[in-house]
C-alpha cells in the first residue's frame, strides 16, 4: 500500500497471540465499500481515504476482538531484507524497544531522530567546490558510514511514510481503533499522517528500525529504497538489485 499513490489490494497481517502464529491476508476495503460508508456514517474523508483507514481500523478490530498481543501489518508491496529475522534480533536486543506500542520497521523518508540521520543532513547542506566530487562522496559515506551499520532500534519521533510496514501492540489498537472511527469523520490525515501523530505525540512509546529492513518494491523506473541483500531479487522477483538505490526517498537527488 502506497497511501501516497496508489492503495494495495490485500495486506498482510502477521499476528502473534501467546504462542500461537497467526498470518492473515486482508483484502482492502474497495472504493465501492468506502463510498458507502461514506455515505452510511457521514464521513467527510474523501473514499480513497476511507478504503485506507478502514482497511487498517479492521484490522486493529480484530486485534481487540480476538486479544492479539501484537501483529506486524505489512503491505504486499514490500521487499525484504534476505537476513530479515537476524536484523529484528538486533534491533530488539534494546531491552526498551521491546515494549513498544508502535514499531517502524519500514520508512519511506528519513527520520530526523534515527542515528546518523543528521549527519547526512549536514553532508548535504555542504557547499563544495566540485559538485560532481561532493556527490561521490555522499554516496561513499552513506553506504559505508550509515548503511553498514548495524542494525539498531531508536526512539522515532519523526516518522514519516510508515504505513506499509509496522508492527502495533494490542493497546494500540484499541487506541487506533477508535481514533480511525473518528478521523474518516473529517477532510484531513491519511493514514502515514495519524501513525506518525500518535508517535511524535509523545504519548505512545514509537520505535523505529535503521538501516530500515523492509522497504516499499517500487517499479525501476521510478527508482526505489536500498536493501542490502533483497529478497526478491535473490529470488529473480525483480529486475534491479535495491542495493544501489538510496535508502530514503528525500536521499535519492543525492544518490544519483
Amino acid at each position: 500500500m502506497e497511501s501516497h499513490t496508489h492503495y494495495s489490494p490485500k495486506i498482510l497481517v502477521l499476528g502473534a497471540m501467546a504462542a500461537m502464529g497467526l498470518v492473515h491476508f486482508v483484502k482492502a476495503t474497495t472504493s465501492e465499500q468506502a463510498a458507502a460508508l461514506q455515505r452510511q456514517h457521514g464521513f467527510k474523508a474523501d473514499a480513497t481515504s476511507i478504503a485506507e483507514l478502514d482497511t487498517h481500523r479492521r484490522i486493529y478490530a480484530d486485534m481487540v476482538a480476538n486479544n492479539i498481543q501484537s501483529a506486524l501489518v505489512l503491505s504486499s508491496q514490500v521487499d525484504v531484507e534476505i537476513d530479515l529475522k537476524m536484523r529484528l534480533a538486533s534491533a530488539m536486543g534494546h531491552k526498551k524497544a521491546r515494549h513498544y506500542d508502535i514499531l517502524f520497521l519500514g520508512q519511506l523518508y528519513s527520520d530526523k531522530s534515527e542515528p546518523g540521520a543528521s549527519d547526512v543532513s549536514a553532508v548535504l547542506k555542504q557547499s563544495p567546490t566540485s559538485a560532481d566530487l561532493s556527490l561521490v562522496q555522499q554516496r561513499m559515506w552513506t553506504k559505508e558510514t550509515f548503511l553498514s551499520r548495524k542494525t539498531q532500534s531508536f526512539r522515532s519521533m519523526f516518522p514519516n511514510g510508515v504505513s506499509h510496514a509496522y508492527a502495533v501492540s494490542g493497546h494500540m489498537a484499541r487506541r487506533l481503533d477508535r481514533r480511525l472511527k473518528h478521523r474518516m469523520k473529517r477532510h484531513d490525515h491519511d493514514l502515514d499522517y495519524i501513525l506518525a501523530d500518535v508517535a511524535m505525540v509523545g504519548l505512545s512509546l514509537g520505535y523505529g528500525v535503521s538501516p530500515p529492513p523492509i522497504a516499499m518494491h517500487c517499479s525501476e523506473k521510478m527508482g526505489g529504497q536500498h536493501l542490502s541483500q533483497s529478497a526478491l531479487y535473490a529470488m529473480s522477483l525483480r529486475a534491479e538489485d535495491p542495493s544501489n538505490y538510496a535508502p530514503y526517498i528525500d536521499w535519492i537527488d543525492m544518490w544519483k
